[in-house]
């Protein structure tokens, strides 16, 4: 049993927490020692006992805080063993130390140590929580506390609740609410405060009925805040909010009622330049976050947008003079907590949330008064607010680029270099947003007035800014649109490459290569120009102040290469390598930028040399396998601690908050493992049989790959080497044994991620990655146990698929819907593309494996029937396709199934949606063709439906034209493979009216064989009463031919068919037919020689 410690151990503890407070270094670390090897690890009991009594009974208020922080830190330690620390001690211990941790919460008379206390009790009975052990006595300490005379100790109790809202979770609603509501109004602003901080913590963690049940107890929650503001004390207001925030992410229904009037409060703050920058931006982040959470609420909201976006532009203004800005070397973006920063990212949060046709009329309200301004700061702001919403004003935005841009380009010849700078982003923020369109139709505006800041000497910052918006044009643009610019372009950049700054020289050199990559073979001309100044780079820049500059010039050289070509680079290529060689060699420093150029140069290279490059592979591989294999920096670090001295933002630390502590990962790392990965998609790919002696090892880095949750990029790029590799081995001959085995291992992994993954993007991948690895092995590659184990994977995802189908036509019914929600909309689509990708590979395996998977499918069949009856088209269009691959690949063996499906299949061929109208239409061709006699009657019956498609008025509606030339060839086929159920005589006529296809590549080829077929056979009813349907046939073939629908053998056999078909006219006829032709169908027989 524990007991309290002596004096003398006592006196050693307390003298060993003034070492470790100690602000010498040598005494610190020596202390530190000492308590992890003579206490915490030979006295674990001890040390807790010890801290415990030093909290309760050390005069020195400092050491008090201290041995609080101290005791929670050696508690909750994890020793070598992996044991915690907390659980090696008696439970007795345990119990003394909480009764003195509820002492201390009882007595301690100064807040700040009082704070800490309430932390490390939280921290020890979320602990305790988690590992389901009970501490009863808490509980009813601070039901005590909150309803104590002390305003510290109902500060204290609701302090605690905030930090393990669970505690009161079983509580009745009616009572809390009580509690909450009495204590909004509690004389002491510090319980105010933290009774809203509580109140937020068990709502995000309440089921929705108790959320509802909070619905009229919010004003009172949001009256705390306006007393603080009204006091100016900005510190505690700044609390209250950041709990509002995280509710709002949560639950931003709760503000629906309480929304006019916490606009305007927050408006008030936001426009308040008195106010503290954290407070109004603040105020700024709640309003934001609840439109993005709730954007269909907020549209509903007459001034929500009307208000907001003024006071967003009006920050943006807040832009302080910089007079050395202009030529500084210090390119760091500005400093993101700065208010123009802020309200710049507003602008673009909100216009996603809100989107176009609700932010665009707002915005632009202002913005021409802005850009009319005398104040550089108003132009700035205008432009940047231009630049930022473009991505969520979409639609309304593209429509006015004709009024857009030429107001906006002007503003390159602006007196001030940061509006100037400001409009180059703009332009090159829009290039993005807007491309190709943009690049297609403004280039003579944009080029002639972007071009010319190039040379803005006396402003290099504008000037690399002005060849970083030539990047974002360039990257969408043709080589067409390019071409005539070509000369000044390089003629500017190479004086930018001859700067003095290196920033300037780093921005030229991706320009070019980005110009280079968009200009193909046009930029075969400037290639001996050019090549000579990125060696002098790679050759003489080789300070370590220069490595990102050799970075980028070894990108520019090899995407040189790429565009130019294996011949035209061949006199540069050894050189080039060796440099490559080189740098690979001395790129040893792990934070070395060079090393992800590296990288990626050599498998530009690789693709450039194709096999020539297989004696460089011995050099690559073993760096480009370590990057693969690196493993991401972890750092778990108290939230006391200085994160910024230890792990900074600048060496690629990011932290994001979890259960009071601060995780962290290093994420330079990730980029450079994801860059290595994705090398290897290239090598496997262009060295096909060469790269096989790598294949196993690589085999074994990206398979477990799969599961990197760290980086998207890593698991994506991963999923695609698998396929590639397997085609490898298949290519290099190896035995088939070896093929099969790598396989079935490959195969189970591919199965496994896709059963257990719930993100929609990535199993996307999966799927892909399965088929395509499936279709290199061939027929018959999957075992019984991978058919089934397939088959439940993806009945699990369907079934989850289908639930949060339900789930949202549910919401569609609800007040907070917002048909122009892009969030939701991109969740369907991501989820619709999963369905699509699903649907390829149960095509895979029924196309590898046809009958033999019918035992497995038949447990997916139910889930077919009900998606064929879903309202959703998405779902329909699903089940159609799959029922499409059952008949072509299964036959007359799939008549088994009809009772489950035909009718509704058939009937589809009516669909509202053309997507699955053509899907149907599709299935009904493929039953006529491959399903044998059994469906011969049905087809026949479909045909008054398929006409009822083809004959309809908007048929050939670009909407309509895949399902209507579907409808066309499913015609096709039922007229030549179930000819004896209905009179062809009436159907062909009809059929040929229907005719051209000219857009579906894959039916047109039957449909066209067919047609040929009749006519060689002289059947009357296609070539007409005395051949008068020749002309109709003849303006069919020159459609078809033209449309560029056909394979070359069968545009030959159509041309040969039509010219005996003209010969076998009088030259009166021929003639009155050829004039009749439209000039551009003329043109286009004679350009194709036909005639």
């Amino acid at each position: 049993m524990a007991h309290a410690l002596n004096g003398e151990l006592l006196g050693q503890l307390s003298g060993l927490l003034t070492n470790l407070l100690s602000p010498d270094n040598a005494f610190r670390s020596a202390a530190e020692q000492q308590l992890n090897e003579q206490w915490v690890e030979a006295q674990p009991s001890v040390t807790l006992m010890g801290l415990a009594q030093l909290l309760l009974h050390n005069p020195d208020k400092d050491q008090r805080g201290f041995c609080s922080v101290l005791l929670r830190r050696v508690a909750l330690k994890y020793n070598a063993e992996d044991n915690q620390v907390w659980n090696l001690v008696p439970n007795d211990t345990r119990q003394q130390v909480r009764s003195a941790l509820l002492t201390s919460l009882a007595d301690e008379a100064d807040t700040p140590v009082r704070h800490k206390v309430c932390d490390t009790i939280s921290e020890i009975a979320k602990n305790d929580e988690y590992k389901d052990v009970k501490w009863p006595e808490l509980l009813q300490a601070l039901l005590q506390c909150s309803q104590s005379q002390n305003a510290s100790h109902r500060e204290s109790a609701f302090r605690i609740f905030a930090s393990v809202p669970s505690l009161i979770s079983n509580q009745h609603v009616d009572a809390l609410k009580h509690v909450f509501t009495t204590s909004f109004g509690d004389p002491a602003k510090e319980v105010r405060v933290a009774a809203l901080k509580a109140a937020v913590a068990f709502l995000q963690q309440a089921d929705k009925s108790s959320q509802t049940a909070f619905v009229d107890v919010i004003p009172q929650m949001l009256s705390v805040l306006d007393p603080l503001a009204k006091e100016g004390d900005e510190e505690s207001l700044v609390e209250p909010l950041t709990a509002l925030i995280e509710l709002a992410e949560v639950v931003p229904r709760l503000y629906r009622n309480v929304l006019p009037s916490l606009l305007h409060f927050m408006i008030s703050l936001v426009r308040n330049k008195e106010m503290e920058e954290q407070t109004r931006q603040s105020a700024l982040e709640l309003l934001l976050t609840v439109a993005e959470a709730a954007p269909g609420m907020v549209k509903k909201s007459p001034d929500f947008v009307a208000q907001l976006v003024p006071a967003m532009l009006e920050m943006m203004t807040e832009i302080t003079e910089d007079s050395h800005w202009d030529t500084t070397d210090d390119l760091d973006e500005d400093d993101t907590d700065e208010n123009n920063v802020v309200g710049e990212h507003g602008v673009d949060r909100l216009a996603q949330a809100v989107g176009g046709a609700k932010f665009f009329p707002v915005a632009f309200e202002h913005l021409p008064h802005m850009l009319a301004s005398d104040a550089w700061q108003s132009r700035h702001a205008a432009l940047m607010a231009i630049s930022a919403m473009g991505e969520g004003c979409g639609k309304a935005m593209e429509a006015r680029l004709a009024d857009i841009v030429p107001n906006v380009v002007v503003f390159f010849r602006d007196p001030y270099p940061r509006v100037r700078y400001a409009t180059c982003n703009a332009i090159g923020q829009m290039c993005t947003d807007f491309q190709p369109g943009l690049q297609k139709t403004f280039h003579e505006i944009i080029l002639s007035s972007l071009i010319p800041v190039m040379t803005d000497g006396a402003n290099p910052r504008v000037q690399a800014h002005s060849a970083a918006a030539l990047v974002n044009f360039a990257e969408a643009s043709d080589k067409a649109t390019l071409d005539p610019y070509l000369d000044v372009i390089f003629q500017n950049l190479l004086v930018l490459l001859n700067t003095p700054k290196t920033y300037v020289q780093e921005q030229a050199i991706t320009t070019i290569a980005t110009v280079a990559d968009s200009a193909e073979d046009k930029f075969v001309k400037y290639h001996n120009a050019i090549m000579p100044l990125l060696f002098n780079v790679l050759h003489g820049a080789t300070d370590k102040k220069y490595r990102l500059l050799r970075g980028k010039a070894m990108e520019c050289a090899s995407l040189i290469a790429l565009a130019v070509g294996k011949e035209v680079f061949a006199p540069n290529a050894q050189d080039f390598i060796n440099i490559l060689i080189q740098t690979q060699r001395e790129a040893t420093d792990p934070d070395d930028p060079q090393v992800s150029y590296l990288l990626a140069s050599w498998a530009r290279m690789c693709k450039v040399l194709g096999t020539d490059f297989l004696p460089y592979l011995n050099i690559v591989m073993p760096p480009l396998l370590q990057s693969a294999q690196l493993k991401p920096d972890f750092a778990v670090v108290d939230p006391d601690e200085d994160i910024e001295s230890k792990y900074s933002a600048e060496d690629g630390w990011e932290f994001v908050g979890v259960d009071g502590q601060q995780i962290g990962i290093k994420t330079t790392v990730l980029e450079e493992k994801c860059t290595a990965v994705e090398m290897l998609i290239c090598y496997a790919r262009e060295l096909g049989a060469g790269f096989q002696p790598y294949v196993e090892q690589v085999m074994d880095i990206v398979v477990p790959l799969l599961r990197f949750y760290f980086h998207d990029g890593v698991r994506q790029a991963a999923a695609t080497v698998i396929p590639l590799l397997l085609a490898d081995v298949k290519k290099a001959n190896a035995s088939p044994e070896y093929q099969a085995n790598m396989w079935h291992s490959v195969c189970a992994k591919l199965i496994d991620n896709i059963a257990n993954e719930a993100d929609p993007t990535f199993l996307v991948s999966l799927y892909m990655a399965f088929y395509e690895s499936a279709e290199q092995m061939g027929p018959n590659c999957l075992t019984v146990g991978e058919m089934e184990s397939f088959t439940n994977a993806a009945n699990a995802q369907l079934k989850e698929y289908y639930e949060k189908l339900q789930q949202r036509e549910l919401a569609k019914r609800g007040p907070d819907y917002d048909e122009d929600d892009e969030i939701l909309a991109e969740e369907e689509e991501a989820e619709e593309a999963v369905l699509g990708e699903l649907a390829r590979a149960v095509h895979v395996l029924f196309q590898l494996q046809g009958t033999a998977y019918l035992p497995f499918f038949e447990k997916m069949l139910p889930i077919v029937t009900t998606f064929l009856a879903d309202k959703n088209s998405a779902a329909r269009q699903w089940a159609v396709c799959i029922l499409d691959d059952l008949v072509e690949f299964c036959g007359p063996v799939s008549w088994n199934y009809r009772d489950a499906f035909l009718e509704k299949w058939f009937a589809c061929v009516l669909d509202e949606a053309a997507d699955v109208r053509q899907a149907a239409a599709y299935g009904v061709g493929i039953a006529a063709q491959c399903g044998g006699p059994d469906y011969a009657e049905a087809c026949a019956a479909a045909l008054n439906n398929l006409f009822q498609v083809i004959n309809h008025a908007d048929a050939r509606s670009e909407e309509n034209i895949y399902s209507t030339e579907n409808c066309i060839s499913a015609v096709s086929k039922i007229c030549k493979f179930n000819i004896g159920k209905f009179d062809t005589n009436v159907v062909l006529p009809a059929w040929l009216d229907a005719l051209p296809i000219v857009n579906d590549e894959e039916e047109a080829p039957l449909t066209y064989t067919y047609l040929l077929d009749l006519i060689d056979a002289q059947n009357p009813a296609i070539l007409g009463n005395e051949n008068a349907n020749l002309p109709k046939l003849l303006n069919i073939f020159i459609e078809a031919i033209l449309s560029g629908v056909l394979s070359q053998e069968l545009s030959t056999r159509m041309t040969n068919t039509m010219k005996a078909i003209l010969s076998s006219l009088p030259e009166s006829t021929r003639q009155q037919f050829w004039n009749s032709l439209p000039v551009e169908k003329r043109q286009g027989l004679q350009e194709a020689g036909i005639v």
